[in-house]
């Protein structure tokens, strides 16, 4: 107390200027319209500073469940988009029985300049993702799951030499094996095409809905060039993909609700 007194006393005339300040200030505001006004505009921005700093810090509090939500919207969003990229899906499906469930991932590591490439993202079992799941970007085929631990996943990328994935013509179904050469990331092989369909350059390539991983009709690429040799019965084509696979920090996992009937009708027609 006794240091309190002291202080006090010590400061006493900073504090009786301070404290007059104050007061003549008061009786500005109160009897003069232009200080008024001074005064008022004056508050405003400092009101508006500091709220604008509280909103920064909520905000900035609240990206991680704000980024959840947009990761959850896009996720569902991605679900009728892949609705409606087939048309083989009828008009009155819902996503309830759609045959794929879209689940979201982010990259964590990709390689893309190996003969063999691959991913990880950061979602495993503990989150639904299973080996042989398909994995899609905004734009275009990924990969395929093949290995899974509690928290990761490990993806084969479609740029990879080993992996072949069942694409075909979107204008009339005509379908063969899309493979990559080990060459350029954005340049593909369509090979097993039949030189009985018609084939031109920039036709549409997408998914061909004829394995466990991918539904039909998502766009993969285009064609970037072709030949038809005279002796052999298949083109000889070249895709350029969509997809920048070298700039992918989000993908969409495929789970196929439907695979284990799937898988028990092919095994009961061995």
């Amino acid at each position: 107390m006794r240091q309190l007194i002291n202080a006090l006393l010590k400061y006493k005339n900073t504090l009786l200027y301070l404290g007059l300040l104050i007061i003549s200030l008061i009786f500005l505001n109160h009897r003069s319209f232009y200080h008024q006004s001074i005064f008022s505009r004056t508050g405003l921005a400092l009101s508006s500073k500091f709220n604008r700093t509280v909103q920064n810090v909520s905000s900035y509090l609240d990206l991680a469940y704000t980024n959840e939500k947009l990761i959850a919207e896009n996720v569902k969003l991605k679900a009728l988009e892949l609705m409606h990229f087939t048309e083989q899906t009828p008009k009155d499906r819902t996503i309830d029985s759609f045959p794929f469930k879209v689940l979201g991932a982010r990259i964590i590591k990709n390689s893309y300049n190996l003969a063999r490439n691959y991913l990880i993202i950061d979602q495993g079992y503990t989150d639904g993702i299973e080996t042989e799941m398909g994995v899609i970007s905004s734009d275009g085929v990924v990969g395929i799951v093949n290995q899974v631990t509690a928290e990761f996943s490990s993806v084969i990328s479609i740029l990879h030499r080993d992996l072949k994935i069942n694409a075909g013509f979107k204008k009339n179904g005509a379908y063969g094996s899309l493979s990559w050469q080990g060459k350029h990331p954005k340049r593909m092989k369509l090979n097993d095409v039949s030189t009985l369909n018609p084939v031109m350059v920039g036709d549409t390539i997408v998914t061909g809905g004829m394995s466990d991983y991918f539904p039909y009709g998502i766009p993969i690429g285009k064609v970037f060039s072709f030949q038809k040799p005279e002796l052999e019965g298949y083109y000889d084509i070249d895709i350029e993909l969509f997809s920048n696979l070298t700039q992918k920090d989000f993908v969409y996992i495929l789970k196929n609700i439907k695979k284990d009937q799937l898988n028990q009708l092919k095994n009961e027609s061995r």
